[in-house]
């Protein structure tokens, strides 16, 4: 990987381990970076996820933040507080919302469409359920974009050493000031699994130093129709982040009414796909996917489609697991692979011009019937009366194991996507048994 190799050329030609073992702390500037590591620093330096943190820091426990234009400080971050981790636990049923207005009155509205961050902000607003969340319907947009810092500071993690920031790019996806409150927004397309602290704490520190309201810090994902929001309040010491209330909705009905038992008797069962088998646990995310490429498309298959890189990008991991992402999609015959290139199949287009979430569902819920593998999963489920957590790992991994070409340990692995997408049927199907 680009940004592992640059950070290892960087190790081995600064004394950052000898600076860092001596003094606590350690600063690198752009210019040393680009000359030692030999890639763009803000590249190096762009690190939103863990999945994303080059192994050099991981390996030694450090974080990296900006501290001035051009210039990062390196400092020990054992317990990884730099990071703020989603448990499953905080992942809220989701629940629709009535807009107040009639959104069909914009043909803009992304229904059945892959929808930018800026977009499905947007609409969260003009919907008033940006407001509701807050509490706050006389709040106005009013920041949005890249800015400079003013001054502000913090205290490394482990020796509490003092870090003056001054005069830094921030930016904030969305900033919208009411009569009592600021509320900051870092908005993401797909949910995720972790944020790096920097995206909301850089710019909490830089309003709480210059107004009287409350400053309010607000992580916002879309995916596949629904709105995640989470409110965070910061404390005084490093990472010191904690989860105020988080919600879930949705501008639609968000769930399909769906009767397994007469789709099993009514569903034909195909052949098992060739390609990959799915390690892709999010199947909104695999939805985003579909969509998005059908977007980067052009609405005609075959004419662009979405690469491993582009679907890394858009969801803030490695071009691995954006592979896993285009070749579940392939494994549903939404996508197709061409050249490094996922493109849209004729179902995938199809789906993709569906304008409901429950019309998505439902279609993903009869695909998956007609293929033997994931089929044999689903009447598992409908066996133990649609309880998930009464399936185990080695009934799914059997039944991978007869229906693929997959061997030894490999379809244990990849039993805990399956279970994963039975998981996403009963959060977001109603059952009906005839």
């Amino acid at each position: 990987m680009e940004r592992d190799d640059a950070w290892n050329r960087l190790f081995e030609r600064m004394p950052i381990s000898e600076g860092i073992s001596k003094d606590g702390i350690f600063f690198v500037s752009a210019a040393e970076m680009k000359a030692h590591g030999g890639r763009e620093p803000r590249l190096m330096a762009k690190i939103d996820t863990l999945a994303e943190r080059p192994a050099a820091l991981a390996e030694n426990g450090l974080a990296i933040f900006p501290v001035r234009n051009g210039r990062y400080a390196l400092f020990p971050d054992p317990a990884g507080k730099s990071f703020h981790r989603f448990a499953e636990s905080d992942l809220p049923a989701v629940r629709p919302f009535r807009s107040a207005i009639d959104l069909d009155r914009f043909d803009t509205f992304p229904h059945g469409r892959v929808a930018s961050e800026s977009q499905a902000l947007d609409f969260a607003y003009l919907s008033s359920l940006l407001p509701a969340f807050c509490g706050d319907p006389g709040m106005r947009l009013t920041l949005r974009g890249r800015l400079f810092s003013g001054d502000f500071g913090f205290r490394t993690p482990v020796d509490g050493i003092p870090v003056g920031v001054s005069r830094v790019q921030i930016e904030v996806d969305a900033g919208y000031e009411g009569d009592e409150g600021i509320y900051l927004v870092e908005a993401k397309q797909g949910r995720r699994d972790d944020f790096h602290i920097r995206q909301l704490w850089y710019p909490y520190l830089n309003w709480a130093a210059r107004t009287r309201k409350r400053v309010v810090p607000i992580f916002f994902a879309y995916s596949n129709g629904q709105y995640f929001l989470t409110e965070f309040a910061f404390g005084g010491e490093f990472g010191e982040l904690s989860v105020v209330k988080t919600k879930a909705y949705c501008l639609e009905e968000p769930r399909a009414r769906l009767d397994f038992p007469a789709m099993l008797r009514a569903v034909p069962m195909g052949e098992e796909p060739l390609g990959a088998f799915p390690q892709a646990n999010d199947l909104d995310k695999v939805v985003d996917t579909v969509l998005a490429a059908q977007t980067e498309s052009g609405g005609e298959s075959g004419t662009a489609g979405i690469t491993k890189a582009e679907i890394a990008a858009r969801f803030d991991m490695d071009e691995r697991q954006g592979d896993y992402y285009g070749n579940a999609g392939n494994y549903l015959g939404l996508l197709r692979r061409r050249e490094g290139v996922f493109e849209p199949t004729e179902s995938g287009l199809v789906f993709a011009a569906l304008r409901s979430r429950s019309a998505r569902t439902a279609t993903l819920a009869r695909r998956m019937l007609e293929i033997p593998s994931l089929r044999r999963a689903v009447e598992l489920l409908v066996a133990r009366e649609f309880r998930v957590e009464k399936i185990l790992t080695a009934e799914l991994a059997a039944v991978i194991r007869d229906n693929t070409s997959l061997s030894a340990s490999t379809p244990g692995r990849r039993a805990s996507t399956v279970k994963s997408w039975l998981t996403w049927i009963m959060r977001n199907v109603d059952i009906r048994v005839s």
